[in-house]
């Protein structure tokens, strides 16, 4: 075997609640990721030059070290001997910036991509202890489907899927983890979510009862930073959506319709207005083969 491809899905939070902050700095999380059909499309091949090599089909994603593909791909070559080197091509659909885990699920694809390419036969428990030291999410991306995320986002309850449909936009400016963490005070946290009721809800298929209990404590920070979040926001709900919310720290946006019909004429009403804008849904996976030779 000389190539894998690997398809890697997108996340939402479809509640993210921030419990509290450790001494360390990292914050305690209580959350629900979901996976949803967005993805980026992870072309890896061997090389025999013991190096990485990451290119993409987009000018914005750096391709050294700071990569997380990249990442993955360094540590898992200084734990296998077997890893002569590899080539990567990153086919970017996944928003950057947005929120969605976009460089978590590349990384996760490098994980099971080189794992199947060089027959490594490691475990999952082996993959997320690699994963959980490239970001938190990797660990998610690459089983995917729906959980509860605690601790920094490593302790993982599975729960059942569920299928929404959804419209998606990011905006043209992101922030900053990093900036967003650092400017939450707890303290002023008025709204939260209940992760408790929400999972009960989902599992009697009970959407308005979930959406009553979703939210984001971290929209705030990044709303006061990027005008367009509210924005967005109002234009979806006003296209008769469930809901509308942001997902992770942002910037994207996204809004859960009944209706498909309403959902398609939310896109084609806002196409125009907002380049990186998709309809979309949830599914139940993360990483998934393509092919390999």
């Amino acid at each position: 075997m000389e190539k894998v491809i690997v398809k890697a899905n997108a996340k939402i939070n479809l509640t993210l609640d921030v419990i509290s902050r450790r001494p360390d700095g990292y914050h305690l999380l209580d959350m629900i990721m979901h996976s949803v059909d967005i993805f980026d499309r992870v072309t890896i091949k061997k090389n025999y030059n013991n190096n990485i090599k990451v290119s993409c089909n987009i000018n914005q994603l750096p391709m050294d070290e700071t990569n997380s593909a990249y990442k993955a791909a360094s540590l898992l070559m200084n734990d296998n001997k077997a890893i002569t080197g590899v080539d990567i091509y990153i086919e970017k659909n996944i928003p950057i910036g947005a929120g969605m885990a976009g460089g978590s699920a590349d990384a996760a694809a490098l994980i099971v991509g080189l794992d199947k390419l060089f027959q490594l036969d490691l475990t999952y428990e082996k993959m997320k202890e690699i994963a959980l030291n490239v970001g938190a999410d990797v660990p998610f991306c690459i089983k995917g489907g729906c959980v509860r995320a605690t601790g920094v986002g490593e302790i993982m309850q599975e729960i059942d899927p569920v299928k929404l449909n959804l419209l998606i936009i990011k905006p043209k400016k992101s922030i900053s983890t990093a900036y967003v963490y650092n400017n939450l005070v707890l303290e002023d946290i008025i709204i939260r979510p209940n992760n408790d009721r929400f999972i009960q809800a989902m599992g009697t298929n009970n959407i308005d009862e979930m959406i009553s209990n979703m939210n984001n404590v971290l929209e705030t920070v990044t709303s006061s930073v990027v005008d367009e979040i509210e924005e967005i926001k109002s234009e979806i709900t006003n296209c008769n959506a469930k809901i509308s919310m942001m997902t992770g720290s942002g910037t994207a946006v996204f809004g859960i319709f009944d209706s498909e019909i309403d959902l398609k004429d939310c896109y084609d009403k806002l196409k125009l207005k907002y380049e990186e804008i998709f309809i979309s849904k949830t599914v139940k996976g993360g990483v998934c083969f393509e092919s390999w030779d």
